[in-house]
């Protein structure tokens, strides 16, 4: 059967709401400041039905207090100071080259001109994770952009879609005049490519499926913060070239940069 381990619970009732039977009893609630705290926390082996929920990776106990007797109280390692330190993550742009992942050997190849478009935009990288490098994480990329008088592309990033939400944060790097920007972007939404003009601080929701960009930052005289979350585990991107005319898609060797991603098959 099921128990609670009283030395590692701190009664706070969490599990009271996962029993399906209704197992899983509180008794005496009170309140430690905006806290629920019970007095006592135990499952009643008379109602408990054996499921194994409150054992779930779906509905775990923050404390490992609630385990199968037959197997035994789960065992922790102490928290020696490094215990931790995983969740921790420091981007290193050298060992985690994302573009180098995603091109692979084309990345490398002399005769490419990816490596040298990447190298010749004006960001410094803050820091990029996904699920790869942290299990169940979501993906997130931040990067400083620096100043420049002229549009980084022709068309920019063409119109594509996200099987995941996503949000894109623009944010102003001057602490005194936070909703300054500091640059003005060309931002187009949905299948009628209706054009917006972004210069101040803002977030952008973008859903699932839905049509969005060219994403064209026009110039830059300070610099500023993009943030760009997928909310899935890896970043995803299917690209509709074909919503722009014909004779600017073949003239723009930058569109090479941007393909299809997680939309194989």
């Amino acid at each position: 059967m099921y128990v609670i381990d009283q030395e590692r619970c701190v009664k706070c009732g969490l599990c009271l709401s996962w029993c399906p039977s209704e197992a899983i009893v509180g008794e005496n609630p009170s309140r430690f400041r905006h806290s629920l705290v019970y007095e006592k926390v135990y499952i009643d082996p008379n109602k408990c039905i054996e499921c194994g929920l409150c054992v779930s990776e779906e509905r775990p106990c923050p404390f490992y207090a609630i385990y199968d007797d037959k197997v035994g109280l789960p065992v922790l390692e102490p928290a020696d100071g490094t215990k931790y330190s995983k969740y921790i993550y420091k981007y290193n742009p050298e060992a985690d080259n994302y573009y180098a992942r995603f091109f692979g050997e084309e990345y490398y190849r002399e005769d490419s001109n990816v490596k040298q478009m990447i190298a010749e935009l004006p960001w410094k990288w803050i820091t990029r994770i996904d699920g790869d490098i942290m299990p169940n994480c979501n993906f997130y990329v931040a990067h400083w952009v620096l100043p420049h008088d002229e549009p980084l592309m022709s068309v920019g990033h063409p119109p594509h879609i996200h099987r995941d939400p996503e949000i894109i944060m623009v944010i102003g790097g001057d602490p005194e005049n936070p909703n300054e920007l500091g640059a003005e972007i060309e931002m187009c939404f949905g299948p009628e490519m209706e054009k917006h003009i972004i210069n101040e601080t803002c977030l952008i929701y973008i859903p699932p499926y839905f049509v969005h960009c060219p994403w064209k930052p026009l110039r830059t005289w300070k610099p500023w913060i993009f943030v760009e979350i997928n909310q899935g585990l890896r970043h995803t991107e299917k690209v509709y070239n074909q919503m722009l005319p014909k004779d600017v898609v073949e003239a723009d060797p930058a569109l090479d940069f941007f393909r299809d991603d997680g939309f194989e098959g």
